[in-house]
C-alpha cells in the first residue's frame, strides 16, 4: 500500500504535493496520512476531495489515518455532498462543507444558500454580497458548461477575524487549455490559456457563453482588492494585493484531465460596483432584495418566515447582521414585521432591536428601522432592552 502525507491543508501548494504522491502511486491502494493537519482551508479541501472521487472512479482505493481534525468529517472531506439528496441540510448549512452540483438546479440551490447564510453570519459593505453572488453563479455554470464532466465541487468559508469570504470550485474535466485549444486564440500552453481566459469576450463557443465569467470574476476580486488563484492544467495564475504571479509545472492528474481550480476571496469590509467591474452593464438583480418589497416598495422584513425564531440571542444575531447587510445594500428604510409573532424573547430583542438602536444611534435608527405589528408584550419587551442596551452604552461612555 502506498502512503501519501498530508501535513498541513493551509495553502494551495498542499495539492500539488498531494498529486505529485499520487503520480508516484504505482498500486490501487493507498493510504493517506492526515494526523498532522491542524486546519483546513476551502482552496486544499476542495480540489483534493474531489481528485479523491476521480482516483477512486478510476479503481483507487483509499484508507485515511485515524487522526485528523473533527473540521473534515463536518466538512465531508471524505464524501460530498450531493444537492439533490441533502436539500435540507443544505439551506440549514452550507458553509464549511464540501458540496457537489451537477445541474443549474443545483447551481441556483447553491447560491441561495450561500447568500442567505452569508448575509446572517457577517456585515458585509455595499456590493459584497452582489458581488459575490454574480462570480458564484458564473464559476459554477462554467463548469457546467465547458469542463465536459457531469459535477462539481464547492465550498465557502467565513473568516470573521480577517473579515473575508473564501470560495474555492473544482472540477476535474478538461480544463482551460483543451477547453481553448483548436480555437482562434490558439493558445500555446496552460499559462497561456488561463491569461486568455480572463479577458473579456474569451470563450470556446459563443454559441454556449460571451465569456464573462473569468472575465468579470478578474475584475470584481482586483477592485476589492481581494485575491484570487486559478489552476488548471499545468498552470496557476495568481492575483494578490493587485500583483500577478503565474506559475508553471504544476501537476495534473492525466493528459486527458486538467482539472481547473479557481479559489478566490473577499473582503467584506471593502465596497464592490458589479457594475464598474462589469464595464457599466447594468447592475444585476437582487432577488433577494427584490422579494423584501411590498406594493409601495417598502422593505418588509417579516419576522415570521424566518426558520430560526424569534426566541434565541443566535437568532437574534443572524437576522441583524442580515438586515444591516440588506440596508448596506439599498440604503433603505426597512421594516421589521411582527405579524404573526406573539412573542419574542428579551435576548432575542436585545440582540436584534437594542443592538440596532447602538448601531444606528437613536435618531437615524428611527429613521431607517420602522417596526409594525408588535402587540402590547413585544412591545414591553423591546422597551426594556433597549433602555438596558442604552443604560449599558451611556456607562461604557462615560
Amino acid at each position: 500500500m502506498y502512503t501519501i502525507s498530508i501535513p498541513q491543508m493551509n495553502h494551495p501548494r498542499h495539492v500539488s504535493s498531494f498529486l505529485r504522491q499520487i503520480i508516484n502511486n504505482k498500486g490501487k491502494e493507498v493510504y493517506v496520512d492526515l494526523s498532522k493537519v491542524q486546519s483546513a482551508f476551502p482552496n486544499v479541501c476542495v480540489p483534493i476531495s474531489g481528485m479523491i472521487q476521480y482516483y477512486q472512479e478510476e479503481g483507487i482505493t483509499f484508507k485515511f489515518s485515524d487522526v485528523y481534525p473533527d473540521y473534515l468529517n463536518q466538512a465531508h472531506f471524505f464524501k460530498p455532498l450531493a444537492v439533490k439528496e441533502n436539500i435540507i441540510q443544505l439551506k440549514r448549512k452550507c458553509l464549511d462543507q464540501i458540496w457537489m452540483f451537477s445541474s443549474s438546479e443545483d447551481v441556483n440551490e447553491i447560491v441561495n444558500a450561500f447568500v442567505n447564510e452569508i448575509s446572517q453570519s457577517i456585515v458585509c459593505e455595499q456590493g459584497v454580497v452582489d458581488g459575490l453572488t454574480w462570480c458564484i453563479n458564473e464559476v459554477m455554470d462554467n463548469v457546467l458548461q465547458h469542463s465536459k464532466v457531469t459535477d462539481g465541487f464547492i465550498m465557502g468559508q467565513i473568516h470573521k477575524n480577517t473579515k473575508h469570504i473564501a470560495i474555492c470550485i473544482f472540477d476535474y474535466g478538461q480544463g482551460i487549455f483543451n477547453s481553448l485549444y483548436n480555437t482562434k486564440y490558439s493558445t500555446r500552453n496552460a499559462g497561456d490559456a488561463i491569461t486568455q481566459a480572463i479577458k473579456e469576450g474569451i470563450t470556446r463557443d459563443k454559441k454556449i457563453g460571451q465569456g464573462n465569467g473569468l472575465w468579470g470574476l478578474h475584475n470584481i476580486v482586483q477592485s476589492n482588492s481581494g485575491q484570487l488563484f486559478i489552476t488548471s492544467d499545468k498552470a496557476s495564475y495568481m492575483l494578490r494585493k493587485n500583483q500577478i504571479d503565474i506559475f508553471t509545472k504544476v501537476p495534473k492528474i492525466s493528459q486527458e484531465k486538467g482539472c481547473t481550480i479557481v479559489d478566490f476571496q473577499i473582503d467584506t469590509d471593502k465596497t464592490i460596483s458589479v457594475v464598474d467591474s462589469l464595464g457599466g452593464y447594468n447592475q444585476p438583480i437582487n432577488l433577494h432584495i427584490e422579494n423584501l418589497e411590498d406594493d409601495n416598495g417598502n422593505l418588509n422584513y417579516k419576522l415570521s418566515e424566518k426558520s430560526s425564531g424569534t426566541g434565541t440571542r443566535q437568532s437574534g444575531e443572524r437576522i441583524r447582521i442580515e438586515i444591516l447587510n440588506i440596508y448596506n445594500e439599498t440604503s433603505k428604510p426597512i421594516i421589521i414585521n411582527f405579524d404573526g409573532i406573539s412573542v419574542i424573547s428579551s435576548s432575542f430583542a436585545d440582540e436584534l432591536v437594542g443592538k440596532l438602536v447602538i448601531h444606528f444611534g437613536f435618531y437615524n435608527f428611527t429613521q431607517i428601522i420602522r417596526m409594525r405589528n408588535t402587540n402590547s408584550v413585544i412591545q414591553a419587551i423591546i422597551d426594556r432592552s433597549v433602555k438596558q442596551r442604552i443604560s449599558e452604552s451611556i456607562g461604557k461612555d462615560f
